[in-house]
């Protein structure tokens, strides 16, 4: 179940939201998660300054899972970015992240962190990364979350607004509305990867990502298993 509490965050973002400029601008989103949030890695320890966080969605007709990591950067735009020390960013010593980009007219990003000639388009399912490296090397934890279940939510739907939205228009995006850990763990729910610490009430948990090679042994073991387990026709 979605417990609904208005974030602090969201207050201050829609407050300077108001003091945008409007020309020129389409839908603004604001997003991000709540003040003092519970946010772990694999290990049970709260997020440091190495994490990054983003949201953005993936190239047409990727669909990202636990078995194909390791093209997710080659297909993922990112739409915004939260970094630390950026104090409308990834704010270490308080565990909270925050963000606000426009989603201009021709579907771009007015993020400096987004590519300008990605476009995003309306209904595209909108995921959050959080990581340490994208590289699938020893040390590195990810968290790929989303909001599936579009029933109850605190705020809006994690889906790409209309780019022809009139001028004004603002959306947000909170973690507290995300239900689907593709990697990691997101309110309560473990997804894929490895952790040692179940820290059992947390808004996001980073797990330790599988290099490739272990999915592909695990899929194969699967198929040996099945296959020894298939009943045999006898030849009479």
């Amino acid at each position: 179940m979605k417990i609904k509490t208005t974030p602090t965050w969201l207050a201050l973002a829609v407050m300077l939201g108001c003091f945008l400029p409007e020309s020129g601008r389409g839908s603004t989103v604001f997003w991000g998660s709540s003040f003092n949030d519970l946010l772990f890695n694999s290990t049970g320890q709260t997020l440091d300054e190495s994490f990054i966080f983003e949201v953005g969605t993936f190239t047409s007709g990727f669909v990202p899972t636990i078995h194909n990591s390791y093209q997710w950067d080659a297909n993922w735009k990112v739409l915004d970015r939260a970094v630390h020390p950026d104090s409308e960013g990834w704010n270490v010593p308080d565990q909270f992240f925050v963000g606000t980009v426009e989603h201009q007219p021709d579907g771009t990003s007015d993020s400096l962190a987004a590519n300008p000639a990605d476009v995003f388009l309306m209904g595209e399912t909108v995921y959050l990364w959080v990581y340490n490296s994208k590289a699938i090397v020893p040390g590195s934890e990810w968290a790929l979350v989303t909001d599936s279940d579009l029933l109850g939510n605190l705020a809006n739907a994690w889906r790409i607004p209309d780019p022809a939205d009139p001028v004004g228009t603002s959306y947000d995006w909170q973690l507290l509305d995300a239900d689907t850990a593709i990697l990691g763990g997101v309110n309560g729910i473990q997804g894929a990867g490895e952790f040692s610490v179940n820290p059992g009430t947390f808004s996001l948990q980073t797990h330790v990502v599988p290099e490739p090679g272990s999915s592909l042994l695990v899929l194969l073991a699967l198929a040996v298993q099945s296959r020894r387990h298939r009943p045999q026709r006898r030849i009479e």
